[in-house]
């Protein structure tokens, strides 16, 4: 069966993402240039630039499906009327999130300096934690619910401490670490 343009273009611009994935967790963001990913792919940077016309835009694919998923755990949790079953939900969500995203993009988050330098990523990706933050405690958090929140709202130092787990023990440990920080709040 023959390959689509289409399908072999959709490839091509998934093996950009994947090779610059890989290239930004080992060299960093900013060490990582559009001709090296070329160069690592075997194309020429023509070819890269012909799908990302920079850098940014490639972070900005990379990190899409994140902040897309993110916004669609807090529709869903905005539909749930009760408190504590919303938290259970928001609290389990993210971690499956943040495991997901941590397997996939480690060690970028929304602390990393290029996604804080990068206004409408960082931007993005604030406005969603706020309205975390509003529907786990309303719209006036205490000052010790805001610190348990924004605690566990970066949860990559525990990744990667806990690396060796499974994705489902850690899973676990997140999340039961996680209830506990509420609670406590």
């Amino acid at each position: 069966m023959a390959v689509t343009r289409a399908a072999q273009a959709e490839k091509t611009r998934q093996a950009v993402l994947d090779t610059a994935r890989r290239l930004f967790l080992e060299h960093g963001f900013d060490a990582t240039s559009l001709q090296l990913i070329a160069d690592t792919m075997g194309v020429t940077k023509a070819n890269v630039y012909y799908y990302f016309r920079t850098k940014i835009a490639i972070l900005e694919a990379l990190l899409a499906p994140t902040v897309e998923a993110l916004a669609e755990r807090l529709d869903a949790a905005e539909r749930i009327t009760d408190r504590d079953e919303r938290v259970e939900h928001l609290i389990t969500t993210w971690v499956d999130q943040v495991v997901t995203a941590y397997r996939t993009l480690a060690p970028m988050s929304r602390h990393d300096p290029i996604v804080r330098r990068h206004e409408k990523i960082s931007r993005a990706l604030a406005e969603l934690s706020e309205r975390g933050l509003r529907l786990m405690f309303g719209s006036d958090p205490t000052v010790s619910q805001q610190a348990a929140y924004w605690l566990i709202s970066d949860l990559g130092v525990v990744n990667r401490r806990l690396d060796t787990l499974s994705d489902d023990d850690l899973r676990t440990t997140l999340v039961e670490l996680c209830r506990r920080v509420i609670r406590g709040a």
